[in-house]
């Protein structure tokens, strides 16, 4: 008797229970969304809660099915006992369905909005990580830059003194042409005095 009393209760609990919006408007930020879903869903806890009691639901509708038939069979006239056993177990177990389908819903759409918002982070994150990487390598490029503007630089005013040292080296090697050039004047001016004969 005392089931037959908890049911009834239990299902007037679950019925307010599926009166409960079934899904919250889509929202187009992921902040948007969690902060939403923080206030339309209820917590883990509830959630672990609300499964414990459609699976002892379940489980108590089962139990009085099996316990309903094994009474009819202590009846004199069974079918009919069996067939009111099975429509109360239709109408428990319809009332019951539309509770776990709702559940389930509200879970499925729980688990989506965790998976937008954990896609959302890691989109953040990849765009953090891409944007870290695209300073470091305008960073790495300037500081190319900055360095072979340096090195020209340092050529130019290496240049500067190498092409003088350049001239340098064309104006001495210019005046030993002149001096050697000078020398062989002075040479072919004056012949070289005559070897000795030698003495035999």
């Amino acid at each position: 008797m005392n089931k037959t009393l908890i049911f009834p209760l239990m299902l007037l609990c679950a019925t307010a229970w599926s009166e409960e919006p079934a899904s919250p408007p889509a929202a187009t930020a992921s902040v948007d969304v969690a902060a939403h879903a923080a206030h339309e869903f209820p917590s883990v806890a509830e959630r672990n809660d609300e499964r414990l009691r459609l699976s002892g639901e379940r489980q108590a509708l089962e139990d009085q099915y099996k316990q309903d038939m094994q009474q009819c069979y202590q009846k004199f006239d069974v079918a009919s006992c069996r067939l009111k056993a099975r429509e109360k177990r239709i109408k428990a177990n319809a009332s019951l369905r539309k509770e776990e389908l709702h559940f389930n819903a509200q879970e499925r759409h729980i688990h989506a909005i965790e998976t937008r918002r954990n896609l959302a982070e890691r989109k953040s994150e990849a765009e953090q990580k891409k944007a870290e990487a695209d300073r470091a390598a305008t960073i790495a490029a300037a500081k190319e830059r900055a360095d072979a503007n340096a090195q020209k630089q340092i050529n130019h005013t290496l240049q500067g003194t190498k092409r003088g040292e350049y001239e340098q080296k064309q104006r001495e090697a210019a005046l030993h042409r002149e001096d050697v050039v000078k020398q062989l004047r002075e040479r072919k001016g004056e012949p070289a005095a005559p070897l000795p004969v030698p003495s035999k």
